[in-house]
């Protein structure tokens, strides 16, 4: 059974500018849900991927909840610390 919630962003996706503003958001959200995702893989704590990166608790906080808000090289620092590589990329629109 579909939420009310459901039901309106369903009907929210079939506008073409809230549709593209959605994917955009969402992509840049997934690089915090991928950093906390791994961390909690991993076992850490957010102060201890703190004091591993050289930053506070509540940056890294914010870091995973807004990585757009976040400097490349907190990003850099972070997905480091995790084993990854952040890979940013310029590519042509379609």
């Amino acid at each position: 059974m579909k939420s009310s919630w459901d039901a309106y962003l369903q009907r929210q996706m079939k506008k073409p500018g809230v549709k593209r503003a959605f994917q955009q958001e969402s992509k840049v959200l997934n690089i915090g849900i991928s950093l906390a995702r791994e961390r909690k893989k991993k076992g850490l704590t957010q102060e201890q991927v703190a004091k591993k990166i050289g930053t506070s608790i509540p940056q890294v906080s914010r870091t995973e909840r807004r990585p757009d808000h976040s400097n490349v090289q907190t990003l850099m620092r972070y997905a480091s610390a995790m084993g990854l590589q952040l890979d940013v990329r310029l590519t042509g629109k379609h």
